[in-house]
Formats: structure tokens, sequence, C-alpha cells
């Protein structure tokens, strides 16, 4: 038997009294007009917002930081939203709605994306897929071959995840690699610089953000998956980024984000570099609530679903009731 439909009839108040004591730390990534390339809708997007502030505490992530490091309970009800990669959209669709709701919220930056002319890999992948003419291809790859079906936009989206997959498990020369010879197969040339819809903001823009509201960190230089690297990229990757973002905004960077941040993505040298380049958390793109043990340097945080059932479900608890369920069940039975 399951938690979750009877936690759902009795309603969010329920879940979110049960659950209250932990914190909830928000992960958004892009936004649009529609949902095309896995954007969310500032439609929803001010959905989301506005059910927030009508039933949580939503607080700068340096907050509750800082009471992780004081040894401090959360406040109840707490939630935090932060936003990686730093796409241009941000400003356009996102910001707009965080400064009307007055939500603050952590931005965290790639630092080669922002300067204008670097392709983030995951973009320069979806970009080849989109514009090519044709409807299959034998992709070599990883001393394989990846057949891809690209006869439909569904199609194409799911090819991108394929793809997507196996490069997360190489290092940046074998993406490299894949990225050069998607290119040679399928016909397409990417261009030198992102194009409007894969576009990051400029340091102009991102000065131009309310500092009050919107704080600025570290998501590295390259979005490179840190396990992949050597233990001297996995320092540059993590300090330069940090002393970038200083010297481009003059303000103090005290949060890092591990690029794609699942389980496999970092590890113990990675954590070890970000307390050495003087941070004072990094977040994650796993797990649930947070509490007053959790590690600053392993915040777990919660993917906002697009779908505002899906999103209530989350950020309420009810997800949360449901796995502690089902592993009591477990455990017991």
């Amino acid at each position: 038997m399951s938690l979750k439909p009877i936690v759902g009839l009795l309603g969010g108040p329920l879940a979110r009294r049960l659950t209250r004591s932990g914190g909830r730390v928000l992960m958004y990534h892009r936004f649009g007009t529609d949902a095309a390339g896995r954007r969310m809708t500032a439609t929803s997007f001010e959905q989301q917002l506005r059910y927030l502030v009508r039933h949580f505490r939503v607080s700068p992530l340096r907050d509750v930081v800082q009471a992780l490091h004081g040894g401090r309970a959360l406040d109840a009800r707490t939630v935090v939203v932060t936003i990686d990669d730093g796409y241009e959209d941000f400003r356009e669709h996102a910001y707009p709605l965080l400064r009307r709701f007055e939500v603050p919220a952590t931005l965290f930056v790639v630092t080669r994306f922002v300067d204008g002319d670097y392709w983030l890999w995951f973009d320069a992948v979806h970009y080849v897929l989109l514009q090519t003419a044709r409807s299959r291809c034998a992709l070599p790859i990883d001393g394989g071959i990846l057949q891809l079906d690209l006869s439909s936009m569904p199609a194409r989206q799911r090819a991108w995840s394929a793809i997507g997959e196996r490069c997360l498990a190489m290092d940046g020369a074998g993406r490299e690699t894949v990225i050069q010879t998607l290119q040679r197969e399928l016909q397409i040339a990417i261009p030198e610089r992102p194009l409007p819809a894969y576009r990051g903001m400029t340091w102009d823009e991102i000065r131009g953000l309310d500092r009050e509201l919107i704080d600025i960190g570290s998501h590295t230089c390259t979005h490179p998956v840190l396990s992949r690297c050597s233990a001297a990229d996995i320092a540059r990757e993590v300090g330069d980024s940090r002393r970038i973002i200083e010297r481009r905004l003059g303000r103090p960077v005290e949060a890092f984000c591990y690029p794609n941040g699942e389980p496999a993505d970092y590890d113990e040298r990675a954590v070890l570099a970000v307390k050495q380049a003087g941070y004072r958390c990094a977040t994650v793109a796993h797990g649930g609530p947070i509490v007053s043990t959790a590690d600053p340097y392993r915040l777990e945080r919660i993917g906002a679903a697009r779908e505002m059932v899906k999103f209530r479900s989350a950020v309420n608890g009810v997800t949360t009731l449901a796995d502690g369920w089902r592993a009591w069940r477990t455990a017991t039975f």
C-alpha cells in the first residue's frame, strides 16, 4: 500500500506540517514561453512562486547555510530557490517574476558560458540533432555504435538523452570527440557562438540583477563532470570560476554547484576542492528536504517539476513521506 495517495487525499497542509522541519532547496534550469527544450514556462513559474510565498518561508541560500554552519535548526517550512547555468532566458522570463514576488534566489553561472563564445556541451549536441535533415544515424561512440532515430521531434529528444547519458561517463576529451563525430556524421557545423536559443547572460546583464535579491554562485568554468576530471582540472574549474566571478562582479562568491550533480558526478576530490577554494556550501542535484545536520558541501536539492501537481507533491513533502513509508515497509516486512 502506498502512502502517497493517502497524504494526497488529506492534502498539502498535512504533508507540510509533518515535514515542516526539513528545508527544501529547489532546482531550476531553463525558462521560456513554452515547454520546448525542457524549459519551464513563465506561466508555470509564476504559479509556483505564488504557491511558495503563500505556504512557505522563502529564504536566501546564504541564510540556510549560515544556520547549518552555526548548528541551528532551520525555520519551519523553509524553501530556497536556485537556478543553474546562467541562460539568458532566466533574465527574460524568470527574473521579472522573482522581482514581482520578492523571492530571493541563487543563480549558479558557468563562467566560460557567460563569456559568450562557449557552447555548453549538451546544447551543442542538441543543436546538431535539431538541425540535421537526416532521419537516422549510426553514431560511432565509445568503441561501439549508437543507433539514433531522428524521424520526429520526440525521437530527436530521445536521441539527445541517449547521447547525453553516454557523454556523462566520459572526460572532456571524450565528449569533444563525440561532438565532432556527430557534426561530421550529420553534416551540421556548430556556429562559433551560441545562437539565441542557447545563449547565456552577459556579465553586464548579471551585474544589472538586484544583488539584494539574486546571489551569484559558481557552476565551474566549463561545466565538466568533475568525477571524470583530474585533480588539477578540478582545482582549476572550482577555484578559477570563483575568482573570475568575484573579479567580474566585485562581490563575494560563497556557493558552488556541482555540474550535473548526481552521486556519480562528484567525488571526495571535488568536495575537498570546494572547501579549499573558500566556498561555504555546495549543492547537488538529488535528494530531498534538508535538516540542521545536513552537510553544507552536499546540500540536496529537489528538481522543480513543470507540472503543478507534481511540484506541489514534492515541495509539500508528499513524495518524502511516501519514500519514507516505502523504506519502512521494506525494512519491516
